[in-house]
């Protein structure tokens, strides 16, 4: 008789690993930060040698007309007939993670300079301190709040997001500007609203588009990854994690306190609004773009920036997970269909 061999159970070793890596790579921000690390080890490597001028000739052109493309996809995804319903709550968003924010980027200016304090230029705090995530918001707001919640976070991410509102700080900082960071904005506004335009009249786009999302991104991370040294990245990781915690504090505890004082639903949803946009990353270098005065301290910024986005992610997942209310709190509960 033929004893067919006993099912072999899997194996509880590589449980808590397997669920590691699963929970590793479902972190929003990473499809920035890798290929940004790679771009910047592959530039640290070959960057200099004349084999690869035609590929860093290119990798230098690539984020102007990608993020350009980005705005664009953006903007198609906003669900423009529920603007007026969801005003409260993307009003509420928008004023503890983009208004108040801004406030506070113009007294550090004001109070330190463009250079800043420790090390921290004036142009990482705008770049990082005024947006939010939509991949985080959206991860935490749909398992705890309603449909309305989520659809907010997006509108004001995408409101919030890119170069548009820290161009315009700056250029009140800088109050004798050029034209220059002006014309970027209106050229940003321009690309959304065709973005938004595009979406209204042809809906059956927005699902392609939104595909060219993450092709966008990594390939504008490559891209900035490449002109920075990977030494420079590595050096500017602690104050990019002190940018990350205290802005996250002040942006998601400001929004989990408008939102459960003004009855929109529990702190937790507040707390996602904590972590700064992906795309936060590619800002300085469009802001030294606009305006070559912030030329100097773009490199440090970016590198500063990128560091500030995964530990803004990483402190956000916490935050929003600790602040989660239990079944028992009788707070209601979406699970999407």
């Amino acid at each position: 008789m033929i004893v067919a061999p006993a099912p072999q159970k899997p194996s509880r070793e590589r449980a808590p690993a397997a669920r590691f890596t699963r929970w590793i790579l479902a972190l929003p921000g990473l499809s920035v930060l890798l290929p940004m690390v790679l771009g910047a080890d592959m530039g640290s490597a070959i960057g200099g040698r004349q084999e690869v001028a035609l590929l860093s000739d290119l990798l230098a052109h690539t984020p102007l007309p990608a993020i350009g493309a980005l705005l664009f996809v953006i903007g198609a995804q906003v669900p423009v007939r529920d603007l007026g319903a969801l005003a409260a709550r993307t009003g509420t968003i928008l004023a503890a993670a983009t208004a108040l924010p801004a406030l506070l980027v113009l007294g550090y200016g004001w109070a330190w300079g463009p250079r800043g304090l420790l090390g921290v230029p004036l142009l990482t705090v705008a770049s990082s301190g005024m947006s939010i995530s939509n991949n985080v918001w959206v991860g935490i707001v749909r398992k705890i709040g309603a449909p309305a919640d989520v659809a907010a976070g997006c509108v004001a991410a995408v409101a919030s997001s890119g170069p548009l509102v820290p161009l315009l700080v700056l250029a009140v900082w800088r109050r004798h500007a050029t034209s220059a960071p002006w014309t970027l904005a209106l050229g940003a506004v321009l690309l959304l609203g065709g973005g938004v335009l595009t979406g209204v009249i042809l809906p059956a786009c927005k699902a392609p588009l939104a595909r060219l999302t993450t092709p966008l991104l990594v390939a504008m991370s490559v891209a900035m990854g490449w002109a920075i040294p990977l030494q420079a990245l590595a050096r500017a990781a602690p104050r990019g994690i002190v940018v990350a915690v205290t802005s996250g504090l002040v942006t998601g505890g400001t929004a989990a306190l408008l939102w459960t004082r003004l009855g929109h639903g529990p702190a937790a949803i507040g707390w996602a609004a904590a972590a700064p946009a992906g795309v936060s990353v590619t800002v300085p270098t469009m802001i030294a773009i606009a305006d070559p005065y912030w030329s100097q301290w773009a490199p440090t910024a970016t590198a500063q920036t990128a560091a500030a986005v995964l530990a803004g992610i990483i402190l956000t997942t916490f935050l929003g997970t600790v602040a989660r209310p239990r079944p028992h709190d009788g707070s209601r509960t979406w699970t999407p269909s």
